[in-house]
């Protein structure tokens, strides 16, 4: 501690001993910076603000859009080539199907997966990590029924049946009770809410998760951020981390400040 007093007396150590301090400061804050501008931002467990609610279960918000022009092709058709979309695993041609504020809910077993994803950006998100790393996926409908609540807005029930193989998780089987609200907007038809309630969800390898479930979610080719349990710690673990660094790195530069120090001649 004398030492280090006496040291810090030298000007020269004190600058020295002033920039170590600055530069891990700005170590840190770039590591909290990157870690705000690039983590990608978890789905929302409920409705986005500013959304006026159209009621249904598992608590979707969607705004109802106005009424637009008279329908030039059937819902059916966009439905059917939904279908075909997720059984060639084309994520960006499902994710066009949704409008910008879209609302999606997945209900009942649909393992870590289950929530409310309000936007384009996170049902994107929601089908690449639920699909995307699938090598087989065929899915067919049954039960459908559509009633018109105006010529551009029709809402659609129906069945999926689905059945595929991945490279993490084996074989795997599903039946899915479906609702949409799609509307006819801008020349095409999109789902403004949709709502999937698992009724079964079998795979042929399981996966145990860790002690953060992300982890668990990555391994089977999910994305973590649709994960809300411990969100905080596994948001918050780089920051930390950042901190520990600088710190680790600030004691051990101005030990070598101090060392030569002691070597340098009077």
């Amino acid at each position: 501690m004398v030492s280090f007093k006496e040291s810090a007396r030298n000007p020269r150590n004190r600058m020295a001993i002033s920039a170590l301090a600055v530069a891990a400061v700005v170590f840190v804050a770039v590591g909290i910076a990157v870690e705000l501008v690039f983590l990608p931002k978890a789905s929302s467990p409920g409705g986005g603000s500013g959304q006026t609610s159209t009621g249904g279960s598992g608590g979707c918000q969607a705004a109802i859009p106005a009424a637009g022009s008279a329908p030039s092709t059937p819902v059916k058709g966009a439905v059917d080539q939904l279908v075909q979309d997720f059984n060639s695993r084309n994520v960006a041609g499902l994710s066009n199907f949704y409008a910008q504020d879209a609302c999606v809910t997945w209900s009942g077993l649909a393992s870590g997966l289950t929530g409310t994803y309000n936007g384009q950006g996170n049902i994107r998100i929601l089908y690449g990590s639920s699909i995307g790393k699938t090598t087989f996926l065929n899915a067919s409908t049954a039960n459908y029924n559509e009633k018109a609540a105006s010529p551009s807005s029709v809402n659609v029930t129906m069945t999926i049946l689905m059945n595929g193989n991945s490279s993490v998780v084996g074989a795997l089987t599903a039946s899915i009770d479906a609702t949409q609200q799609w509307a006819y907007n801008g020349g095409q038809w999109q789902i403004i809410k949709e709502n999937w309630d698992y009724k079964t969800f079998q795979v042929q390898f399981p996966v145990s998760s860790t002690t953060f479930p992300q982890w668990g979610a990555m391994r089977t080719g999910k994305s973590p951020d649709l994960v809300s349990e411990k969100s905080f710690e596994w948001n918050a673990g780089p920051y930390v981390a950042a901190s520990v660094y600088a710190f680790l790195f600030a004691i051990a530069a101005i030990g070598v400040v101090k060392y030569r120090s002691r070597s340098r001649p009077v």
